[in-house]
């Protein structure tokens, strides 16, 4: 395969996005929402150029949107390690009705493990950020993190 076809993708956070990216994502929503709206419209409303808008709009998509289309991703959970951990992390991905379909735990060291996770989220309403979120709240997890998306 020629390398300069090859397109690499990347996670990034919202918060150290260029101002005209987040923008560029604002006006696709006010788009998706209302069909009636007009680009000239939509970058005038939100202060930016047309030539940015058409720049940005086919390269920036949210997580949430890949994840509906592709339905399967990975995760990372650092945990303490205590007895029925991992029972409790697919008991809450049970619970937001979605699939696993790899399971990983490591040998504890000083008290602490990782957990990694393939998910399918086909079917679940649940967003990848609430199942960050539901993971997090779980007693004895201090972190967790996406590695990968299937694309």
């Amino acid at each position: 395969m020629d390398e300069k076809n090859v397109k690499k993708f990347y996670l990034i956070r919202e918060d150290v996005l260029p101002e005209s990216v987040i923008k560029t994502l604002q006006i696709k929503d006010a788009l998706k929402e209302n069909p009636e709206l007009s680009i000239y419209e939509a970058v005038r409303e939100f202060g930016l150029s047309r030539s940015a808008f058409y720049k940005y709009k086919d390269t920036i998509f949210p997580l949430d949107e890949k994840v509906e289309e592709t339905k399967e991703f990975t995760i990372i959970l650092y945990v303490h390690d205590k007895v029925g951990m991992l029972a409790q992390v697919l008991n809450t991905i049970s619970q937001i009705h979605m699939s696993v379909l790899t399971i990983h735990q490591s040998i504890p060291m000083e008290d602490k493990a990782t957990i990694t996770l393939s998910i399918n989220s086909a079917g679940s309403p649940t967003s990848i950020e609430d199942v960050i979120f539901e993971l997090r709240n779980i007693d004895n997890v201090y972190k967790v993190e996406i590695i990968s998306m299937s694309m």
